[in-house]
């Protein structure tokens, strides 16, 4: 059950995270309205796949959070989280990418490169 729960903060975390980054982009930044945003988007259903990269994302993002709070500063939220593991792909000894770097440095710049994407094409269409 705690499992579960914990699953369930995060995608929350997650879900929240990505709405405040797309309307703060695409709405306050663009100017874009949420009617034409929509439109663009159900007229082509393959633009989908960009928000549900950046979800993807400040999951992964949120959990790594949270995982490093409750180790690092040993602050107990009464459920668990570990780190997603993920390794470097150029050598053979699966060598894992440390939490800091993920959590400063990958995510950060991968949200921001499928955000530079969506935006280019929400402008082209």
């Amino acid at each position: 059950m705690k499992t579960l729960l914990s699953l369930g903060l995060v995608a929350l975390c997650a879900v929240a995270a990505t709405a405040s980054l797309l309307g703060l982009i695409l709405c306050g930044f663009f100017k874009m309205e949420l009617n034409t945003i929509l439109q663009k988007m159900n007229s082509e259903m393959e633009l989908y796949i960009f928000p549900i990269f950046i979800l993807f994302e400040f999951y992964f993002l949120a959990n790594d959070m949270l995982a490093h709070l409750s180790k690092k500063h040993q602050l107990d939220f009464g459920l668990e989280f570990t780190e997603i593991r993920f390794t470097y792909d150029l050598d053979n000894s699966n060598t894992p990418i440390p939490l800091s770097a993920k959590i400063l440095r990958l995510y950060p710049l991968s949200i921001i490169l499928i955000l530079l994407g969506f935006v280019l094409v929400l402008f082209n269409r």
